[in-house]
């Protein structure tokens, strides 16, 4: 029971300083939310969906103590890898990580306690699939634990882009834009799709928090935007129209900032707690 008394944690060596990295904000306040949240109990056997590179997996893993078997699954092939090389650095034996998709979670049913999964459920392919799958694998009165961001995210930014597109004529747009800015969920569609498969919602926790920039220019540079929104947006364009539109739009977003005195974007946060039926 003293086996931590001969472990040895040296933050000055390299492998060490790699393995305690930055968390990606953009999932770090989601993470927050679900660390103050999820029901600590004496389990056996956790699993986190869609863990990346390993937060909150390994966080929420030691919490729950030795005695509880904690498993992290990915489809993202480097992001298990990464996670592999933390779990192995820090010295942890009751977590693993697998990679694969969760629509098909290769363990018996009932086998988990508590399930995890951090902003998973908007980036799902098949989201019935994957809520399907954890009520099979979870006990009977097992705990399905949620966040994820809603419809409604990057309301000021989006208001700009809206203003840009009628600006240049380009209404042809217009569909293809809200279908992109509806595509999240909103608490009415989660839950419905929670109580679908057998799920009882036994906490909801509503929060926001902001992402501030000086302003459009440093939003649109921005390394986590580009790898991660940028595509979608730059998609939505035909390519003789793609230039026009992001010089305007940029132009335009800076100016909104200056005005604010800051671009101030809101996400909306959602954490659901619910029980297998």
């Amino acid at each position: 029971m003293t086996n931590y008394l001969n472990k040895k944690i040296d933050y000055l060596q390299p492998d060490i300083t790699n393995t305690c990295d930055e968390l990606p904000l953009w999932s770090s306040a989601f993470g927050l939310l679900l660390l103050d949240n999820f029901p600590i109990g004496e389990y056996s056997h956790y699993l986190d969906i869609g863990c990346a590179t390993g937060f909150p997996l390994i966080e929420i893993a030691q919490r729950l103590g030795n005695k509880c078997t904690s498993v992290g699954m990915d489809p993202w092939t480097e992001a298990v890898k990464r996670t592999a090389t933390k779990i192995n650095t820090l010295q942890l034996k009751n977590i693993s990580v697998i990679e694969g998709d969760a629509s098909i979670v290769p363990f018996p049913n009932q086998h988990f306690d508590l399930i995890t999964s951090n902003l998973g459920i908007n980036n799902f392919e098949c989201p019935a699939k994957v809520v399907s799958e954890c009520h099979r694998v979870l006990k009977q009165n097992g705990s399905l634990c949620l966040t994820t961001n809603l419809t409604g995210t990057f309301t000021e930014f989006y208001e700009v882009y809206r203003e840009t597109l009628h600006e240049l004529g380009f209404e042809k747009y217009l569909a293809s834009f809200s279908e992109h800015v509806n595509h999240r969920g909103t608490e009415a569609s989660v839950t419905e799709l929670l109580d679908k498969h057998d799920f009882q919602i036994k906490n909801i926790v509503r929060s926001t928090y902001n992402m501030r920039f000086l302003n459009g220019s440093a939003f649109l540079n921005h390394s986590f935007i580009v790898m991660a929104f940028l595509g979608s947006w730059k998609n939505m364009f035909d390519e003789r129209d793609k230039q026009i539109f992001f010089e305007t739009f940029e132009k335009n977003l800076n100016a909104f900032s200056k005005i604010k005195g800051e671009l101030k974007l809101t996400v909306p946060m959602l954490y659901l707690e619910c029980v297998k039926k």
